[in-house]
């Protein structure tokens, strides 16, 4: 990212027509719960939501230099999404310590701690769009590799980070309504320069940010589970939003390093072909048939093609795999399955 285009992304909350949209939105409808009283705090309660879940569309747009749609009424509600509120935890845990270093340590240590945390929420805000995993997103391997990722130009996002909170503080002296405008302008225009400097970069549209990972796994069967439930989420949230082959490579990584392949392998196939599109599974099964033949298992690999024919009638071995799948078909006394894959489509 040049400078240039670091002052495109801070005046983009202003040029983008469907961005003022949202701004004014969100201004207007923070102000009237400023002012409702007990019907401005439910106001809030839903216009907050709703703000988090476009701030991380507003990422993802300009990371991919696009403008983000306007808001739909599917901000406002509590369900789904839930990890797009997640950066109020730290925001407001940082809030505190901030407070009480400065009322124990004075105004200059909690100016440090402040500028520490804007050094390295955007790479946290940047690992949560990509990832969509709270828990990912405050991995420090994570996070350095965003950093690493975006290279010099990461070192935008935090200075559109203390603009948003240095700025407001210089403005107390405007009506609220004017603080506030400064305030949603500011944190829009973070958003876009966070998800700008990661343009250009594969971060937004690969899996290589490395899992937090159980050391203990192997011990404990429990934490084994939990890991692989989390790697198949993980790669399923790429598979949704278009990026089915880096969900398979991520599950590919992960297969490679499990302490237990032989039953990772089926359990995972299992799990996908459960997916609302179960495809990328017949992706899966694809490799996992050849493994199994490689290893001269062909019981398991018949079963397999089984498996994935009540899936897809037409589904069948590729390439190479297709003469030793007939031959695992006949040598398990399958010869109805046997001619079945030698038909040529």
């Amino acid at each position: 990212m040049k400078p240039r285009e670091f002052l495109a992304e801070l005046v983009y909350p202003a040029s983008s027509a469907s961005t003022v949209i949202a701004l004014t939105t969100f201004v207007v409808l923070i102000t009237l719960a400023e002012w409702a009283g007990m019907l401005g705090l439910w106001l809030m309660v839903v216009t907050i939501p709703a703000f988090l879940r476009y701030l991380t569309m507003i990422a993802e747009a300009r990371a991919e230099g696009r403008d983000a749609a306007p808001p739909g009424i599917e901000y406002f509600t509590l369900v789904g999404n839930a990890w797009a509120l997640f950066p109020v935890i730290p925001v407001l845990l940082m809030a505190g310590l901030v407070g009480a270093t400065g009322d124990a340590f004075g105004g200059a240590a909690a100016t440090v701690l402040w500028l520490g945390f804007a050094l390295v929420f955007p790479a946290l805000i940047g690992v949560l769009v990509i990832t969509h995993s709270p828990l990912q997103s405050l991995d420090p391997r994570a996070m350095i590799h965003f950093a690493r990722g975006c290279g010099p130009s990461y070192w935008y996002a935090p200075a559109a980070a203390i603009l948003f909170v240095a700025v407001p503080m210089l403005l107390k002296f405007l009506p609220p309504t004017a603080v506030d405008l400064a305030e949603v302008y500011l944190i829009i225009a973070f958003f876009a320069v966070t998800g700008a400097v990661a343009r250009g970069t594969t971060l937004f549209s690969e899996i290589d940010l490395p899992d937090a990972h159980d050391a203990d796994v192997e011990k404990n069967p429990r934490g084994l589970a939990r890991q692989r439930a989390k790697v198949l989420d993980h790669a399923y949230g790429f598979v949704s939003r278009g990026n089915r082959d880096g969900g398979l490579e991520h599950i590919y990584r992960w297969l490679a390093r499990d302490p237990d392949p032989d039953e990772a392998w089926p359990w995972c196939l299992e799990q996908m072909l459960r997916w609302a599109d179960p495809y990328p599974g017949m992706l899966l099964a694809q490799q996992y048939l050849g493994r199994l033949l490689d290893t001269g298992d062909q019981v398991a690999a018949v079963k397999l093609i089984l498996r994935c024919r009540l899936v897809d009638k037409t589904s069948r071995p590729l390439g190479a795999g297709l003469p030793r799948a007939i031959a695992a078909a006949e040598a398990c006394n399958n010869p109805e399955l046997a001619e079945i894959l030698s038909r040529r489509r």
